[in-house]
């Protein structure tokens, strides 16, 4: 071998003449490509006046004096220009990027794009620390007093990605390294709030439901599912006052206003001791059975308090009309007018026997149907069968009168089409209540 495998260097041959010329040229391309700094890369022209030991990296299509010579490393030295075609591996400092380029065995790259930053050999590393030592357990570490992750033009996010819904995805602060604070998906979907006292023992003080967006806090006295019915009568359309499992006869309630010439009438009723489910007492209208069916289990269908379903044909009148998704609907029913307060929460069971009925929705109001949301006028379908609707509605006190917007106000196409109603439940707050939940039981419900 007449020169080094990796840098070309010339040797020294045994019983060389002048071996003084071979010696300084093996210096010669040792200073051009060792600790390689270039005035600029992927340049095509030569410099006009270049100075001595100047180096650029030759672009894709050069011209004059780097013709052919597509990038490789140009050095100035000794008034000429010499080539020296890179190797992989090979790094040089880019004046005119201030950035490191590596040959990849096919071109040079910035070394930021080659790094995890889809360059044609991007890799990645193991672990990384920064200031500090990764571990087995901390892939990552960061030691500083503050840390950045900012946009690259328009947002920035941040995942934190788990395997499965029963796996964890979380932040965890702690103080001496005992953690004392966690936020995230623990276990599940929802997004919690835990503390602790120790590291070790975690107690959930604040729950967001990701399906209804609901916060619970389970670890104060706020209600959740038994809430108190601002309705006197439970929502039972038996009288005000029913305190026993089973009623009388239906009484449409004063609280409930028909309009454009909507009529009730008393569907059916919940029977105590059903024969549908192995008692005595007679048989269950299949529209109210099929609401039992929806809200209990077998083995819960047979006894419980009593209450009557409605019945509400719409009538010919169109005062009121709002149009949505293509059809216009009237109004059919509404909460009575009266002194309300600025937040409350609605839930009823309902059922469009006929025709698509329409529940109207204002201004900072939140429907939700069987578990969906939407902040929008929520229709309800024939073929849906009974849905579970439970409204959130939240006044700002400065444009509040008291009295309105009616806290429900449900609207029909057609003169004739026939909704169900069953168990209304008015409570004063926003409370989150169970699609299962059937009656929500008045303050005076256990009066004598």
């Amino acid at each position: 071998m007449e020169s080094t495998p990796n840098l070309d260097l010339p040797y020294v041959m045994p019983a060389q003449a002048q071996p003084n010329v071979t010696h300084n040229e093996a210096i010669r391309r040792l200073d051009a490509v060792v600790q390689v700094g270039v005035t600029s890369s992927g340049t095509d022209t030569p410099p006009g006046s270049p100075v001595d030991g100047e180096r650029h990296v030759v672009g894709s299509s050069p011209t004059g004096a780097w013709a052919s010579h597509a990038g490789e490393l140009a050095a100035w030295q000794d008034g000429t220009w010499t080539f020296h075609e890179p190797k992989a591996g090979w790094l040089a400092w880019a004046a005119d990027e201030t950035m490191p380029l590596v040959f990849t065995g096919s071109d040079w790259e910035r070394l930021d794009a080659v790094i995890g930053a889809g360059g044609s050999a991007a890799f990645s590393v193991g672990s990384l620390g920064i200031n500090t030592s990764a571990d087995p357990g901390n892939l990552l570490s960061v030691r500083a007093a503050y840390a950045l992750f900012t946009h690259a033009g328009d947002s920035h996010r941040i995942s934190i990605n788990k395997a499965g819904s029963g796996d964890t995805a979380s932040l965890i602060f702690k103080s001496n390294w005992t953690g004392h604070a966690e936020i995230g998906l623990a276990g599940d979907t929802d997004l919690s709030m835990k503390v602790s006292p120790d590291g070790g023992s975690f107690v959930e003080a604040l729950k967001i439901d990701s399906t209804s967006g609901i916060v619970s806090m389970p670890q104060s006295g706020f209600l959740t599912d038994h809430a108190m019915n601002l309705l006197q009568d439970s929502g039972r359309m038996a009288g005000n006052g029913v305190v026993s499992a089973t009623i009388g006869a239906f009484s449409f309630p004063a609280y409930l206003s028909l309009l454009n010439g909507a009529t009730p009438s008393s569907l059916a009723k919940y029977i105590n001791d059903n024969t549908d489910y192995g008692g005595a007492a007679g048989s269950l209208n299949p529209d109210v059975k099929g609401l039992i069916d929806k809200i209990r289990d077998v083995g819960s269908r047979r006894y419980g308090a009593e209450f009557w379903v409605a019945q509400i044909t719409a009538g010919a009148g169109t005062a009121g009309s709002v149009s949505h998704s293509g059809h216009t609907y009237y109004e059919a029913l509404a909460m009575a007018q009266g002194l309300r307060p600025p937040s409350l929460t609605i839930h009823v069971y309902l059922r469009a026997v006929d025709d698509t009925l329409l529940i109207h929705r204002s201004d900072g109001v939140t429907i939700h149907k069987d578990g969906s949301s939407a902040e929008d006028h929520m229709p309800v379908t024939s073929g849906e069968g009974w849905v579970s609707v439970t409204i959130h509605d939240k006044r700002g006190l400065r444009g509040f009168d008291g009295m309105t917007p009616s806290p429900v106000d449900i609207r029909c196409k057609n003169s004739g089409d026939r909704v169900l109603l069953a168990c209304p439940a008015l409570i004063g707050g926003l409370s989150k209540i169970d699609d299962d939940i059937g009656i929500v039981p008045a303050y005076g419900s256990w009066a004598g």
